[in-house]
């Protein structure tokens, strides 16, 4: 699962601008694990510095990637409609 979900991402690098559908999808994905793994921390009060490290990087790295993408996108459409016009 976590391979196929990091080859989607990797596949998404180039041309990132256009990958709005994907990147979303697989960050949705990624955070309904992270809410899990809350939940899990939160039934059986195990904490360790990996679990933190996972937590982090699905609830909080993840969607700045998605964010990052969607700024990556309007920007770009800014560029194409000014020379278009």
């Amino acid at each position: 699962l976590l391979l196929g979900i990091s080859l989607g991402f990797l596949s998404a690098i180039r041309n990132i601008e256009h990958h709005t559908m994907r990147i979303r999808l697989l960050t949705i994905i990624v955070v309904i694990g992270g809410c899990g793994r809350l939940v899990g921390i939160f039934l059986s009060g195990i904490v360790s510095a990996p679990i933190l490290l996972a937590l982090g990087m699905e609830l909080v790295v993840t969607p700045l990637i998605c964010l990052w993408q969607h700024r990556v996108q309007l920007k770009v459409r800014h560029i194409n409609a000014a020379h278009f016009t």
